[in-house]
């Protein structure tokens, strides 16, 4: 009996292991039979008819894995890649995506265009970045080209008779002003219609110093309109001028706000009248209505969208709202003008704002030229105060004189689709004919290189002869062509990637970027350095000291209770 016991619990012990070892190779060999989980590889797609070349993806990749080649976006160090994405969400033209291995990028939204920019509506042209075709020298070939094939496609002068014009033009930026010189050319009628009291409303605005780039640099400017490297003190004047010399008309401060297609022609009601025109051109550009906070005070006259002259705030109390690019150009420019700035934001830190404006914004910070007051948002403007609500729910009043509200705006697809606008959804590699190249379809051996001063392009436009030395641009020298050259000895032209292949297979294979030129040289860090500090140059940087000494808040008494920090700058 004693052994009878012990045999069993044996017997057990040895039907318990089997029947554990039969479940763990059962398990195994499921295990094998199933595909090794694999981790879903993001891969990068880069539309260069979209890409602008302005960095903001370089800017803030961590490993370098981006560099600009011919100014465009290029992936040439996949294996660095840590799939964060950033690239993708500091693109402002979503001309960068990323997307997983295997499957197809996003498709672009965009408006439904022939490839002479004609709209579904026979007769209605859109250009311009609201196009999806960006850049201030595409724009002012466009505005060339889509008169031009209108003449092509039948149109002739009716005269000006009151309010009937043979062409209607929406929007007087690069594109508008284009197509209007162009009317002048060829002897149509035109009116320009202007929501904004001043030309070129978008450029006109940028920062002073701010540099405006001819680009793209493979694209010649074919059109009636002066475009180079400058800054927008150098460009517009001789915009202006040129205006005057060949007696273009603008009709500002008209808004346009609905355009009707009446058969043979079109119906255009404004904020001012009615307009008829057996063509019509619109050059909105992508500024829509500006987001706003939706918070009391919003609508005093001291709270903006838009920032135009910092030097006007000098030793005055102002917020800045916002975490991208332009609230924090906005606060660098009012802190170098002297002004006593509040940088309020939602976030924890600034994410998507390029690192250099990021670095900078933060140093000012630390240096107490200005607050800034992340997690926080505004409840409340009055005359002379601002109430921020901050991380804890407590709320804080500081003392205001003005504010600027840069959080975006809406693009302006509900206005264009009201006139007669189609939106559609295009393979993300989509691209539209190049501009100087429709330009030159059109109008054939009348081709030639814009002129870069007011009076040649003025001559040109009025059909005089053109002084031989300004005939490629030569008569004028700018003080920003240094640029071009200097870029050019940073971009590899002979050599880029040995060959087209997909980016999986790129980054399977583990290849390095193998051009040659001075370019390649460099390190990687160095020559981003190099190509940002190109790019930057002649705008208002905040890596200057500024000799503006901070007065101390003084709120005004009687008010409620202050925030702690309010006097401390």
């Amino acid at each position: 009996m004693t052994l009878v016991v012990p045999a069993v619990l044996g017997g057990l012990a040895i039907v318990v292991m089997a029947l554990v070892s039969m479940a763990a190779s059962r398990r195994q060999r499921e295990a094998s039979s199933e595909p090794a989980y694999m981790p879903a590889i993001l891969v990068h797609a880069i539309n260069d008819d979209r890409c602008t070349g302005c960095d903001a993806c370089v800017a803030v990749c961590p490993t370098n894995v981006l560099d600009l080649v011919d100014n465009k976006s290029r992936v040439l160090r996949f294996q660095d890649c840590i799939q964060c994405e950033a690239c993708m969400w500091a693109c402002p033209t979503e001309a960068l995506v990323m997307f997983k291995e295997g499957t197809d990028p996003p498709p672009l939204t965009m408006p439904e265009l022939d490839e002479f920019y004609q709209t579904a509506v026979p007769g209605q042209y859109l250009i311009g970045e609201v196009a999806g075709k960006p850049l201030v020298k595409n724009a002012a070939n466009l505005g060339r080209a889509v008169v031009e094939h209108m003449l092509a496609g039948g149109l002739r002068s009716s005269g000006n008779y009151g309010n009937m014009v043979d062409v209607a033009i929406v929007g007087s930026g690069p594109g508008g002003l284009s197509a209007a010189l162009t009317c002048i050319e060829r002897g149509l009628s035109y009116v320009v219609l202007e929501k904004e009291q001043i030309i070129a409303s978008t450029i006109a605005r940028y920062p002073k110093g701010k540099l405006v780039m001819a680009e793209p640099y493979d694209s010649r400017n074919l059109s009636l309109l002066p475009v180079f490297d400058s800054s927008k003190e150098e460009l517009l004047p001789i915009w202006t001028e040129l205006i005057d010399r060949t007696g273009l008309a603008i009709n500002l401060g008209e808004a346009v706000e609905e355009v009707q297609h009446l058969g043979e022609g079109f119906g255009i009601r404004t904020t001012v009248g009615q307009y008829q025109a057996q063509r019509v051109v619109l050059a909105t550009g992508t500024r829509g209505k500006p987001r706003t906070l939706g918070v009391s005070g919003e609508n005093l006259p001291k709270v903006c969208s838009l920032l135009e002259d910092p030097d006007e705030h000098r030793g005055r109390a102002v917020l800045v709202v916002g975490g991208g690019d332009s609230a924090l150009e906005a606060t660098i420019a009012l802190a170098d003008a002297g002004a006593k700035v509040i940088l309020s934001y939602r976030g924890r830190s600034f994410a998507r704002a390029q690192p250099k404006l990021k670095n900078t914004v933060e140093g000012y910070d630390q240096q107490r030229r200005i607050k800034i007051k992340y997690q926080s948002v505004v409840t409340e403007f009055d005359d002379a105060t601002v109430t921020l609500q901050m991380a804890d729910g407590s709320l804080k009043k500081y003392p205001n004189e003005a504010a600027f509200v840069l959080i975006g705006s809406e693009p302006p697809v509900k206005w264009l689709r009201k006139v007669g606008v189609n939106f559609v959804q295009r393979p993300h590699s989509y691209a539209l004919p190049k501009s100087d190249d429709l330009v030159s379809r059109l109008i054939g051996n009348r081709s030639r290189d814009c002129p870069e001063t007011a009076a040649h392009a003025a001559a040109l436009v009025q059909g005089r002869e053109v002084p031989i030395e300004s005939k490629t641009g030569g008569g004028r020298k700018s003080g920003r062509k240094w640029l071009r050259s200097a870029t050019s000895l940073f971009t590899t032209k002979g050599r880029k990637l040995d060959k087209p292949m997909p980016l999986g297979e790129f980054a399977r294979s583990n290849r390095l970027h193998t051009g040659t030129g001075r370019r390649d040289q460099l390190p990687a860090s160095e020559r981003t350095r190099v190509l940002r500090m190109l790019r930057d140059e002649g705008a208002r940087l905040a890596d200057e000291e500024s000799s503006v000494e901070l007065s101390t808040f003084r709120p005004p008494t009687g008010q409620v209770e202050w925030a702690d920090d309010a006097r401390q700058y």
